[in-house]
């Protein structure tokens, strides 16, 4: 079982490092997530230290610092994380300088992997010992032909991210994993391991690399993974024993938190960015089956949820315990009427 957690104090103090998602959270496409900014600037202010991390391969950590710049925020190009920088650093450590190694994807990926001492090939012919696939939008089926020719004879195979889609500006598009299928179907052979979300990998790199010379990473306990995702940020900080919190933001609805799985559920779950400069109210079960968080609560009757009173977080985090209770103690949500516990901004 795993319900919401609570913090006295707020969570950009109760933590020491933020790892924090970018689209859905701080931006959104061109344009920054209200609040972001202001809250990331208390944050930091509080002595938080911010990493963004990213399941995208192609875009250089210099681009991505520009842009957050461009917004008002102070940050350097080695605080962006990226699923490339992940997938250098694990295949290195895997395979020892001097590797041979096919990748397939944009120059940022090359970028990496060559600056890990690895030595990057064009084509199974150089008889690489490892391939790694990342996406971008060039992307042919030469390369992916040449992954697999080099995965059927013998190299490790590696990836930046699963991610079956991608949006782009006309729609929904195929994504890394969509492409990786392809390498799968052609050798029958999946990749040992992948750099992104919902892998923790990336919250484990983040963790080192976020260090100056000479200290000693954060302690994971005082990291705390924040994404708008309950399938990738979410569950990356729940597979490496990373605390968590969802805003609400981007790609998660209330609907999907109630019905989430024990896997997809995170620490703490706020509006938006602002939940960093706050303590956070833990949801609490009396002996008649309600979840009350503050003056908000929350409690099943003639099949239906009802939610009442406190502010909008609040009555969503007593509704998203009482569903969980529900789902980890009888058939779970299923059936069970959900109330619309969003209402109107408090």
């Amino acid at each position: 079982m795993r319900y919401l957690s609570g913090s006295d104090e707020p969570l950009c103090t109760a933590y020491s490092l933020a790892l924090l998602d970018l689209d859905g959270v701080v931006y959104r496409g061109g344009a920054a997530v209200e609040h972001a900014v202001a809250s990331i600037g208390q944050a930091r202010s509080q002595g938080m230290r911010i990493e963004y991390t990213t399941n995208n391969s192609s875009r250089f950590p210099s681009v991505v610092a520009d842009q957050l710049r461009g917004y008002g925020l102070e940050v350097r190009d080695r605080d962006v994380i990226t699923s490339s920088i992940v997938a250098a650093r694990m295949v290195v450590r895997e395979l020892g300088t001097g590797a041979k190694v096919l990748v397939v994807g944009a120059d940022h990926l090359r970028d990496e992997v060559a600056a890990q001492g690895l030595v990057v090939v064009d084509g199974a012919e150089s008889r690489p010992d490892a391939v790694i696939q990342g996406w971008y939008p060039r992307i042919s089926w030469n390369e992916l032909a040449q992954a697999a020719y080099a995965v059927e004879s013998g190299a490790r195979y590696f990836v930046t991210n699963r991610d079956l889609t991608i949006p782009r500006e006309q729609g929904i598009a195929p994504g890394c994993g969509s492409l990786i299928a392809a390498v799968v179907t052609a050798t029958g052979v999946d990749p040992e391991a992948s750099a992104g979300k919902p892998e923790s990998a990336m919250y484990d790199e983040a963790r080192m690399l976020a260090t100056d010379p000479g200290e000693s990473p954060v302690d994971r306990e005082r990291c705390l993974a924040v994404g708008d995702r309950l399938d990738t940020d979410i569950e990356a900080g729940n597979r490496g024993g990373y605390d968590s919190m969802v805003v609400l933001t981007g790609v998660a609805t209330v609907g999907d938190l109630m019905r989430a799985p024990v896997p997809l559920r995170p620490t703490y779950i706020c509006p938006d960015l602002r939940g960093l400069g706050q303590a956070q109210p833990r949801p609490l079960r009396d002996g008649l089956g309600q979840w009350r968080c503050v003056d908000a609560e929350a409690y099943v009757r003639d099949g239906a949820m009802v939610v009442e009173g406190g502010t909008r977080a609040d009555r969503i985090r007593a509704a998203c315990c009482a569903a969980w209770d529900l789902t980890d103690n009888s058939d779970g949500p299923e059936g069970l009427s959900l109330p619309d516990v969003v209402g109107v901004e408090d």
